[in-house]
């Protein structure tokens, strides 16, 4: 039987009935179990004696003779004692400044003092030094487990505090780390474009936001050709493989001097000091890479791209990008893929102007040789995501190429030729779906309208194809309706409408129609400005753009179609904002004849 057992067998069932605290040696033990005790006394009787005692009360006892050894002993154990217990007169070293000496390794260490009745002047130097308990000698058994009581509460206390302190600043190490993690993830979705890993464009226009005017700066804006037919085709998997690709492949063939970034959905940049590096041995080399480099295959076979360049230099950034636009579509305007065009202020309208002139001529043969053939490209309800009707679309063939619009409807328009493509249009789409029960539309001009032998033409080809006008739309522009100098434009409209055509609005937003105007015309369709719609999934400014159109539209029963759709995410997005119908090469681009199975 251990002697503090021996001890208690005697008392009552609490330790101390005359002090003012109650202790139970369960109570007791469930403190100082698991504490580590140095218990410093140079009187070996008494040492021994009490080390015996307070073996059965703590997990660890060492003992020191003197203030020497004690403290030898502590700075071997650094914050490893949970209590100190030393006498005050001791030999080599006394109590004092052995607590001083500790203090100062550890201000916050529980300390108990040993005293004699005739050591008041330690004692009372032990209390400023804010020691955390106090036994009198000769030892009382009473007093010794108060105190032991006591200072081993305190000690459990401040392990509390401390585990709670580290758990806190635990998970605070863990919020900072991660809020340093997400402000990197942050950092990188505004700054990286997540498909080609490139920087993107707000990183493109920081850059020229902050360039130094006194030097110039040449700018390479790349695109690629006929990428919606990769889209298409390929799917859009393959087709942000490729966008990947072509940027890895940029990167391949660069110096470390230049900049590069992706643009818009196919465009990319490519900034660097002229001075050092010449463009066009650039732009050379990456048609000549590109031309010998696949980036895929697809079903076993390598698919090869190409892009088109328009190369700008200026010492003002803000018009590098657009003269660098203007120099990529003249590119494109040649009808060839893989061309790259520099910007010159010299000879820029020239160079337009023998391109329209080239094409006013192309077009007046394509007429006369009755090359303008209808495409029809599907318009798809977004709820069955079936066919509903198709818009025709004018294209010219030329050398067994098909030419699309941008190449010559410029050039109709300027040479007036505008009103024969229209009836042309009309004629062969009649023809096509004449004794069908398909619904179709055919853009028509201001030109039509202002044409007053316009209506009885349409009323001659209707009874001839047998066409019902409840299957045909009319679109038109908005500078039809916000013209307020000449009403027969809208005077024709109506009479449209009284014949029992439907009416759409082409490119809303573009210009500066309203509703209200829409409404007292009678507009059956408005078709959203393709600006709006590319990238829409990505654009949250779009979105609350074309989610107010759908919403006015459908208070006054008119209906929404969303063009140029490229990809799966641009149709998502526009079906959740209230679109209607959608058209694009997404679902498929224009065909040169209809599908036979349309619902």
């Amino acid at each position: 039987m251990s002697k503090i057992h021996q001890m208690v067998q005697n008392l009552p069932s609490k330790f101390a009935e005359n002090t003012t605290v109650q202790i139970s040696l369960t109570d007791l033990l469930s403190l100082t179990s698991n504490l580590h005790v140095l218990y410093v006394e140079d009187d070996v009787v008494l040492r021994e004696n009490t080390v015996a005692l307070l073996r059965d009360l703590f997990h660890q006892i060492d003992e020191a003779s003197d203030g020497v050894e004690a403290l030898k002993c502590y700075k071997e154990h650094p914050n490893g004692y949970d209590i100190v217990i030393t006498d005050l007169n001791m030999p080599h070293m006394n109590g004092m400044d052995l607590i001083r000496n500790i203090q100062s390794i550890n201000p916050k260490q529980p300390i108990i003092v040993v005293s004699a009745h005739n050591e008041t002047e330690f004692f009372l130097e032990s209390i400023r030094n804010n020691v955390n308990g106090y036994i009198l000698k000769p030892i009382d058994f009473d007093q010794l487990l108060e105190t032991l009581f006591k200072v081993a509460s305190l000690v459990k206390e401040r392990f509390t505090k401390a585990s709670i302190h580290a758990k806190l600043q635990q998970k605070l190490d863990e919020q900072s780390k991660q809020l340093a993690e997400n402000s990197q993830l942050v950092h990188e979705f505004l700054t990286i474009d997540k498909i080609t890993k490139l920087k993107n464009a707000t990183m493109l226009y920081h850059f020229l936001d902050n360039f130094d005017e006194e030097h110039s700066l040449t700018i390479m804006l790349y695109n690629i050709d006929n990428f919606s037919f990769i889209n298409q085709t390929y799917g859009s998997g393959f087709a942000d493989q490729a966008l990947f690709k072509v940027g890895e492949y940029l990167q391949y063939n660069l110096s470390k001097e230049v900049h590069l970034y992706r643009y818009n959905s196919d465009e990319f940049v490519i900034i660097f000091d002229p001075q050092i590096i010449n463009p066009e041995f650039v732009a050379i080399q990456i048609q000549a890479f590109f031309h010998e480099t696949p980036i895929g295959e697809y079903e076993n076979q390598p698919v090869y791209i190409t892009l088109s360049c328009g190369i700008a230099t200026a010492n003002s950034p803000a018009a590098l990008l657009p003269n660098a636009r203007i120099a990529l579509r003249e590119a494109r305007m040649r009808g060839v893929p893989n061309q790259y065009n520099i910007y010159n202020t010299q000879d820029i309208f020239l160079k337009r102007s023998k391109i329209e002139t080239t094409w006013i001529q192309k077009f007046r043969i394509a007429l006369e040789e009755d090359r303008v053939v209808p495409y029809f490209q599907p318009i798809i309800d977004n709820q069955t995501e079936e066919i509903v009707k198709y818009e025709c679309l004018a294209r010219v063939e030329d050398d067994g190429e098909i030419i699309s619009p941008a190449h010559f409807l410029e050039a109709a328009r300027r040479s007036g030729l505008m009103s024969n493509l229209t009836r042309i249009m009309i004629n062969k789409a009649f023809k096509i779906f004449s004794g069908q029960n398909v619904a179709f539309s055919i853009n028509i001009t201001n030109e039509d309208l202002l044409n007053k032998a316009f209506i009885d033409f349409l009323e001659a080809k209707q009874q001839l194809y047998t066409i019902d006008p409840k299957l045909v739309t009319f679109e038109i522009l908005e500078d039809i309706i916000i013209s307020d100098i000449n009403r027969e434009p809208l005077r024709n409209l109506q009479i449209l409408k009284s014949m029992g055509y439907s009416l759409a609005l082409d490119d809303f937003g573009s210009d500066r129609s309203n509703f209200n105007r829409l409404e007292a015309l009678g507009v059956d369709f408005i078709k959203i400005d393709g600006q709006f719609i590319k990238g829409i999934h990505e654009n949250p400014r779009n979105q609350d753009i074309v989610e107010s159109i759908a919403s006015m539209a459908q208070k006054i029963g008119i209906k929404v179609v969303a063009e140029f759709i490229s990809t799966k995410e641009e149709f998502e997005m526009v079906r959740k904002l209230g679109v209607h119908y959608s058209q694009g090469f997404f679902f498929n681009a224009p065909l040169e004849l209809p599908m036979k199975d349309v619902r």
